[in-house]
């Protein structure tokens, strides 16, 4: 018996997305050094711009994967609040500090004399 689409979505949930923005990782930038390796053999530069487009692409992809992972996790923090019952103990209200002294309580020192 084969499992329902719905199952393996939920038991594998993130593996593919994982796996695709890793390669997109690896690969973007490669494609961005290739383009500037052709902007390098056409203007006869070595390979400063390859270089500098490969690095500008692994720079914009790490600051798109950490955007994304402030998002979710945010998204996650505010769903997890929402769902989290009301404190019936009343341990989130201010709470009320008595600093009366007990009857014949004083902060006076006593000489031992």
């Amino acid at each position: 018996m084969r499992s329902s689409a719905l199952y393996k979505n939920k038991l594998f949930f993130g593996t593919d997305d994982a796996f695709s923005r890793s390669v997109e990782i690896v690969v973007t930038p490669a494609i961005f050094a290739a383009i500037g390796w052709v902007f390098d053999r056409w203007l006869g530069t070595s390979p400063w711009i390859a270089v500098s487009f490969g690095a500008l692409a692994f720079i914009g992809k790490i600051a798109a994967e950490w955007y994304r992972y402030v998002g979710r996790m945010s998204g996650l923090e505010e769903e997890m609040t929402a769902d989290r019952p009301t404190n019936q103990r009343g341990l989130d209200r201010v709470q009320e500090i008595d600093d009366r002294l007990p009857t014949g309580v004083t902060l006076e020192e006593r000489s031992e004399t």
